[in-house]
């Protein structure tokens, strides 16, 4: 296993509540003793005040502010066990980065609540589940401890409802993110099990297709399935691309074939890493490195 360069940590991470993820970091740049590969943290969640996991994989360079972090998140149902442990996610990520890629930190949180069966990665109208806050005020301040990233240094991306989450949360927090990778995902409310308490303002505000001009502060890739089936999902990109279009905002739709499955997700993660990379690289992020640590499993 050390060979793998895995570390297999589970610690309990008891964070304040506020707007930690925008916060500015005040140390300085220096490299982090925090250990290449696969690792699983715990965060506790502002409301029901369970621990929550999150999977880390970190490449074998130093830790910096400059080393870039995508936190990619889950569809419905799901976790992030099964993104790590089934669909080889980290595995991928490693993959990419010892061929050549520009190394980045992996984070897959989970996106699951105590009330709500399907989250939308928001925070529920009655409070009851705030998936959004947990992300924003604890996984990223765990994930990223005293090496805050700025936007130009962190993404957010995802999976059919992770697609959707992804690109409401970087529209809602165009400062907190600096781009987003959609895969298969949809732009106006599905909310079935009513996160938004059918409230029209709270709807409202949680419509990427309504909130199109902060989309101008983020850079986007979109993707979609030729033989997507989903009601919910199909022609979504499409419809959002030609939104953005119209606004005279930049982003790339990415078309090909594939249906609502992991295999077409796997098979438009490298150009979603790369066009990810293209904005680290500008962004000053460290350049690709010979090998990579390549998880061969889940932390236990």
């Amino acid at each position: 296993m050390a060979a793998l360069g895995l570390a297999y940590v589970i610690v309990n991470l008891g964070l304040h509540h506020g707007s930690a993820a925008t916060r500015r970091p005040q140390d300085t740049d220096t490299p982090s003793p925090a250990r290449p590969g696969l690792t699983r943290i715990q965060v506790t969640d502002p409301v029901d005040h369970k621990a929550y996991g999150v999977y880390v994989w970190r490449p074998d360079v130093p830790e910096t502010r400059k080393l870039p972090v995508l936190y990619f998140l889950h569809g419905v149902p799901s976790d992030p066990k099964t993104l790590i442990d089934d669909e080889g996610l980290a595995k991928q990520v490693a993959s990419y980065v010892a061929k050549g890629g520009t190394p980045f930190v992996l984070a897959v949180p989970d996106g699951n609540g105590s009330h709500h069966d399907d989250t939308e990665w928001a925070n529920a109208a009655d409070g009851s589940d705030r998936v959004e806050d947990r992300l924003l005020d604890e996984v990223i301040p765990a994930v990223e401890g005293r090496h805050r990233r700025d936007a130009a240094h962190r993404a957010i991306g995802g999976f059919s409802m992770g697609g959707y989450g992804s690109m409401n949360l970087a529209l809602r927090h165009p400062g907190v993110f600096g781009a987003v990778t959609s895969i298969s995902g949809y732009f106006h409310v599905d909310d079935p099990s009513h996160m938004f308490g059918d409230q029209d303002a709270v709807i409202d505000a949680n419509r990427p297709d309504h909130n199109v001009e902060a989309a101008r502060r983020v850079r986007i890739f979109l993707s979609a399935a030729e033989s997507e089936e989903n009601d919910v999902i199909k022609g979504e990109p499409e419809r959002f691309k030609k939104l953005l279009d119209a606004a005279g905002v930049p982003a790339v739709l990415e078309e090909r074939p594939g249906g609502h499955d992991w295999d077409y997700v796997r098979s438009v993660l490298p150009d979603a890493f790369g066009f990810l990379a293209q904005g680290w690289t500008k962004a000053g992020a460290p350049g690709p490195v010979a090998t990579a640590p390549a998880p061969s499993g889940s932390p236990q």
